[in-house]
């Protein structure tokens, strides 16, 4: 589901909670979308639904804790917050959750882009309605979501869930998943490692969307290997409206190497475009929340559902192409970025922990 349409799905998941609602956010804001998610959580409350709010204390500071925080307790909701800052050894502090979920009775899950902020709502194609992709799953992948969320409850302080968080799932749909989890660390994590064995498998197209987008070495690489293979190698990334203003001139400056191998990519126009997703020839996709760069890879809680399916897949690459239509490509005759310094990417990974 594309942009403010996960705000109506979310409503509807949660509406239909008996049992439990966990939802982990990396930013929650006060407003509209906000007021809509309290509405929903309270009814379930008073219906007798457990309700295991988890969210991070830096991406959702500020107004989060001013306005919105005790609302939730007083309407019976557990909440939890991830590192905050004032208790961890410098080191750790930025370490943050940026994993987006909702579990509900450890039936139904979601995931994707989306935070709770008025900017995701709307229709992607103007200022202000940022553009994001999310999915719904059922079946034995959202054991692995719940597993995800407990391991991040409990590292909050929460408790160890209930055993009838986790109950039994059966395969629905002929589609097959996986929510490929990733935690803070050295060394190529399993959200990496995913990523790097789907794109390697692509033998026909590989398009991918990027929110944020600094590509390592090794994905350069591969990238490149891809495109002399015969693959249809098309990445989208943001254009002139970011949320983080010194995004762009970084993620500029790893052009170079792949419009010069005749990689082929594009900014978005209207307004931020803040999807991960990629689509693998007919079958393979993955959304989630892990962009390509080493913020993403190497120092956040990630999480993405890696799919085999031609439907899932097919209605991705649409919106993909659709989403070129309001986008600009690039051309490596005007595309002469240098690469920045690993200072200047430092501070960009800074700034963009601290958005």
């Amino acid at each position: 589901m594309c942009n403010g349409r996960v705000f109506d799905i979310l409503e509807e998941e949660i509406a239909r909670a008996r049992s439990s609602v966990h939802l982990a956010m990396y930013i929650w804001r006060p407003g509209e979308v906000s007021e809509r998610l309290l509405r929903a959580l309270h009814a379930r409350v008073r219906a007798g639904v457990a309700c295991r709010i988890l969210v991070d204390a830096v991406g959702s500071r500020g107004g989060f804790e001013k306005e919105v925080h005790g609302r939730l307790e007083r309407a019976g909701c557990e909440v939890r917050r991830f590192h905050p800052p004032d208790v961890l050894h410098p080191r750790d502090t930025l370490v943050r959750n940026h994993r987006k979920l909702l579990v509900v009775d450890g039936h139904t899950g979601l995931t994707g882009g989306w935070c709770i902020a008025d900017e995701w709502n709307g229709n992607g194609r103007h200022v202000g309605q940022w553009r994001d992709t999310n999915v719904r799953v059922r079946g034995p992948a959202v054991a692995q979501m719940q597993a995800a969320f407990s391991q991040d409850w409990q590292r909050a302080g929460g408790a160890p869930l209930p055993p009838d968080s986790f109950p039994p799932l059966a395969l629905e749909g002929p589609g097959r998943a996986a929510f490929v989890a990733s935690r803070a660390g050295p060394g190529a994590e399993p959200a990496e490692r995913m990523l790097h064995q789907l794109f390697d498998s692509a033998r026909r197209r590989l398009w991918i969307a990027s929110g944020y987008f600094i590509l390592n070495d090794t994905f350069t690489r591969l990238l490149v290997r891809r495109k002399r293979a015969g693959v249809d190698v098309r990445i989208l990334v943001p254009g002139p409206i970011n949320d983080v203003p010194a995004a762009r001139a970084v993620q500029r400056s790893t052009y170079r190497p792949l419009l010069a191998h005749g990689v082929r990519l594009w900014e978005y126009q209207p307004t931020m475009m803040h999807a991960k997703t990629a689509v693998v020839d007919e079958h393979l996709c993955v959304v989630g929340s892990t962009n390509l760069d080493p913020f993403a890879l190497n120092v956040l809680e990630e999480g993405s559902l890696a799919v085999e399916d031609t439907g899932l897949n097919a209605s991705l690459a649409s919106a993909f192409l659709a989403d070129l239509g309001y986008a600009r490509e690039v051309h490596a005759a005007r595309a002469r970025y240098r690469p920045l310094s690993g200072l200047r990417r430092a501070t960009w990974w800074v700034l963009r922990h601290f958005e």
